[in-house]
């Protein structure tokens, strides 16, 4: 042993216990139980927490479920419900993108039109001047009827009447009575 440590031994006393003594309160509730026998573990129940992300894939998730269920009831199925919502995309990136011009020339030549029973046949600088932009063409189909191009687009009118736009750049159409792929609204 080494200098200043001091070793004692006690002959005929029972060891320590080997947990130390629990508080009053919970020593109550424990009486039933051996002093030296250890406490039980605590069954503790974790909570989920339920984060934000789950819930938001949640509600994607039921909302997906909803609009497959609706779709289904729609004329065409899924794809007809699908395929619609295209075309209205379409279409209505195609009239932004046709943009005023195309509307003030179709102005333009049906108020000619209501003046002189005729579209008129106009150069660049007399479409320049009428206001008409760069980036509408106009093709004329005889004096009763005129289709005007964009990139996207191609509107006819026939005899002071706006048929109307289809996607693309097309010709002037064959038969004015049926004027393929414009569609005449019927008048009954």
């Amino acid at each position: 042993m080494g200098v200043g440590q001091d070793y004692f031994v006690r002959l005929g006393v029972a060891p320590a216990p080997a947990t130390p003594p629990l508080p009053a309160a919970t020593h109550r509730r424990h009486i039933a139980r051996h002093p030296f026998e250890p406490a039980p573990a605590r069954h503790h129940h974790r909570r989920r927490r339920v984060r934000g992300r789950s819930w938001f894939l949640t509600l994607v998730a039921i909302g997906l479920v909803g609009w497959f269920a609706w779709a289904t009831q729609q004329p065409g199925g899924v794809s007809g419900t699908v395929n619609g919502f295209i075309d209205h995309v379409r279409g209505g990136v195609e009239g932004v993108s046709a943009g005023p011009d195309l509307r003030r020339a179709a102005s333009y030549f049906n108020d000619q039109y209501a003046q002189t029973s005729g579209y008129p046949q106009l150069n660049e600088e007399q479409m320049t001047a009428a206001g008409i932009g760069i980036d509408v063409d106009v093709v004329s189909c005889g004096s009763q009827a005129v289709v005007m191009q964009t990139l996207t687009v191609s509107r006819l009118l026939i005899a002071g009447v706006d048929v109307g736009e289809v996607s693309g750049r097309r010709p002037c159409p064959t038969d004015l009575q049926h004027p393929t792929p414009w569609k005449v609204k019927s008048s009954g």
